[in-house]
């Protein structure tokens, strides 16, 4: 029997949040520009500064730079060349001066994903995944659960449950960071080459889900708790509990990990997942080693204040550390029946 039930899904980024489209911005497609106290990433809409490069006169110098292979970068060409101006469309991001220890020097940075109209958003699909992971630990026990749409009379409980993609979110919610692995044995973070476009800490994003059937309704109704003895039973001490404590952020709200970097154990059924498996189909560069490496990555410190029961205001930091770490991926919900 149907019965529909919506839900307002509030998710709070308690850190730095990447969702990958695909797509990977190169050095010779962006620009560092310096500022009196931050400077921006601008990144131009290609088509047009390659139409402005052909009214210059600058079409076959455009083409051999972006075809060359060379490692001159977007700054170089334009100092060639003596263009001052930097307006070609695209967007801009706002330097944090976390972003890499080279002021200004990033590597290719992987995208964000944007809407049909340019603005970052989150997929249903993205957070329906991060649900399905608490569902399948916490309340079934095993990751052979029906998964997609329900067809020929097939018993499909996640067809029951209809995630929205999030509204659009800003543009300065966006910042840019590297990745930091800290693996097991050593116990120190450790940057890597890999940089991504991420929403930044304490960004609120809304979704709506929507219940079809009363079981249905039953595990959304219940879904903070759920999460929240997930990442008591499971999550904590399967693989937290390896690191140092430090970088291990306290829970904003029910605690849960969204998109890359956020690591294997957000993502599996901890009970049956076959580690073993896992090892032997990974190249032997990439192989993971005891229960993984923990996902790090830097920017600023974030403060934010709740009220007491005596109507007093406390305040509570995202991270203690002293070197700007936060858990990459890391976020917090709560679910209110609408």
């Amino acid at each position: 029997m149907t019965e529909y039930h919506q839900f307002e899904f509030t998710l709070r980024t308690v850190a730095p949040v990447h969702i990958g489209e695909g797509k990977t911005i190169t050095t010779k497609e962006s620009l560092y520009e310096e500022g009196e106290k931050r400077g921006n990433y601008y990144f131009p809409d290609m088509p047009i500064l390659y139409k402005r490069m052909c009214e210059l006169g600058l079409q076959e110098d455009f083409e051999e730079y972006l075809m060359g292979k060379g490692k001159r970068d977007l700054r170089a060409f334009f100092d060639q060349h003596q263009i001052k101006e930097t307006d070609f469309g695209g967007y801009r991001i706002k330097e944090t001066k976390y972003e890499t220890e080279a002021k200004g020097k990033l590597n290719n940075i992987v995208t964000f994903i944007k809407d049909a109209y340019g603005n970052p958003y989150i997929p249903g699909s993205s957070l329906k995944g991060a649900i399905r992971t608490i569902l399948v630990n916490f309340h079934f026990h095993t990751d052979n659960v029906k998964w997609g749409s329900s067809k020929d009379g097939v018993d499909d409980i996640f067809n029951e449950i209809r995630v929205s993609d999030s509204e659009p979110i800003p543009f300065d919610r966006l910042l840019i960071c590297q990745k930091w692995d800290v693996s097991v044995k050593k116990g120190i973070p450790n940057p890597l080459p890999l940089f991504r476009e991420s929403l930044t800490p304490f960004t609120k994003v809304k979704f709506t889900i929507t219940t079809t059937t009363a079981r249905a309704h039953y595990l959304i109704e219940n879904l903070e708790e759920m999460a929240k003895q997930f990442y008591e039973r499971n999550y904590a001490p399967t693989f937290l509990s390896a690191f140092p404590s430090k970088y291990i952020q306290g829970n904003y709200k029910a605690p849960v990990y969204l998109g890359a970097g956020s690591g294997l154990w957000s993502k599996v059924d901890h009970q049956h997942v076959d580690i073993e498996r896992i090892r032997r189909r990974t190249p032997k560069k990439m192989k993971m080693k005891f229960n993984g490496a923990l996902k790090l990555t830097k920017s600023r410190k974030v403060c934010y204040k709740s009220k007491k029961k005596d109507g007093s205001v406390e305040f509570h930091e995202l991270i203690t550390n002293t070197e700007n770490l936060y858990e990459m991926g890391k976020c917090g919900f709560k679910i209110k029946e609408l």
